[in-house]
């Protein structure tokens, strides 16, 4: 197949993460992050009309969130649905997977919440996206470029690949996946000189599209969520070492940057210890990437 390498941008979706920034979650998909939260609050006294405070507002639904976050975590993956802002509220409000009480108590407030903050979010998004349209092409560019790399593997599963960056989004990534044939991938919108770091991180979240489906439960309060990224890492390092292996050192600087290391020289063999699964996983990981290859000859 002809693969197809879709770049999108989305303000609808970037308000939700730009309110999860607020909110202090217990379990890896926190996006709480006091930096963003200090530079926002310096870029609102420049608009006038800002006095929604979205830290109390947000802090107000944090524990009715982490106490049910198995039902509300979904708030993080239904936004990639939607084409614009009411059809993702109108989404939010109509998930069956959301209780009676969740709707009174969190989705109703939180879209209070991006109502008010839409009127300053907004403007600022429009900014941002016009600012440096060089730099933003140039990255949307570098970016088709090292995935065409990795064709193989999308046509294996006859994917395409839809990439949105964002704005907002603090930290790690989102993979998403759709009845129309393409596995998604959310991430931020990457810093000057820094596109390999958001290239490694969509790559990760493309990975999860299909290695999450040989765990048959992945859950945050288990060891199960941490296996699944364990897999990810090392199913991408078979990849990458396949595909770019001169690309493999950079590889392990994005990974010891994330786990606060950057001063450890990550080795491969100091990696194959540190990102261990059991011999099943691992015979199962590495018959799926045997797989792609073999089909790709």
């Amino acid at each position: 197949m002809q693969n197809n390498i879709e770049i999108r941008y989305a303000k609808h979706i970037d308000i939700v993460f730009h309110a999860l920034a607020y909110l202090q979650v217990n379990n890896a998909s926190n996006c709480y992050c006091q930096k963003y939260i200090d530079e926002i609050a310096a870029i609102k006294r420049r608009f006038q009309g800002c006095n929604h405070d979205i830290s109390h507002n947000m802090n107000l639904l944090q524990g009715y969130y982490n106490t049910n976050f198995e039902r509300l975590g979904l708030i993080n993956f239904l936004p990639f649905y939607s084409r614009n802002y009411e059809e993702l509220k109108d989404i939010f409000m109509n998930c069956t997977q959301f209780s009676a009480d969740d709707k009174i108590y969190f989705i109703e407030p939180f879209i209070k919440i991006l109502n008010n903050e839409n009127e300053f979010y907004f403007d600022y998004w429009d900014s941002l996206h016009e600012k440096d349209e060089p730099y933003r092409k140039s990255v949307e560019q570098n970016l088709v470029n090292e995935f065409e790399k990795y064709s193989c593997v999308f046509d294996y599963y006859n994917k395409s690949v839809l990439i949105f960056l964002s704005y907002s989004m603090t930290k790690n990534g989102r993979g998403f996946y759709g009845n129309e044939g393409y596995f998604g991938a959310f991430a931020p919108f990457p810093e000057y000189g820094n596109i390999n770091a958001a290239f490694f991180q969509l790559l990760h979240e493309l990975t999860h599209t299909f290695t999450d489906t040989l765990l048959p439960n992945i859950n945050m309060n288990d060891d199960s969520h941490n296996l699944s990224e364990y897999m990810v890492i090392l199913a991408d390092y078979y990849l990458i070492k396949a595909i770019d292996k001169n690309n493999i050192l950079e590889y392990f600087k994005w990974l010891a940057s994330g786990m606060n290391r950057e001063n450890v020289e990550l080795t491969e063999e100091l990696f194959l210890t540190i990102f261990k699964v059991d011999d099943e996983i691992h015979a199962k990981l590495k018959r799926i990437i045997n797989n792609i290859f073999e089909r790709a000859l």
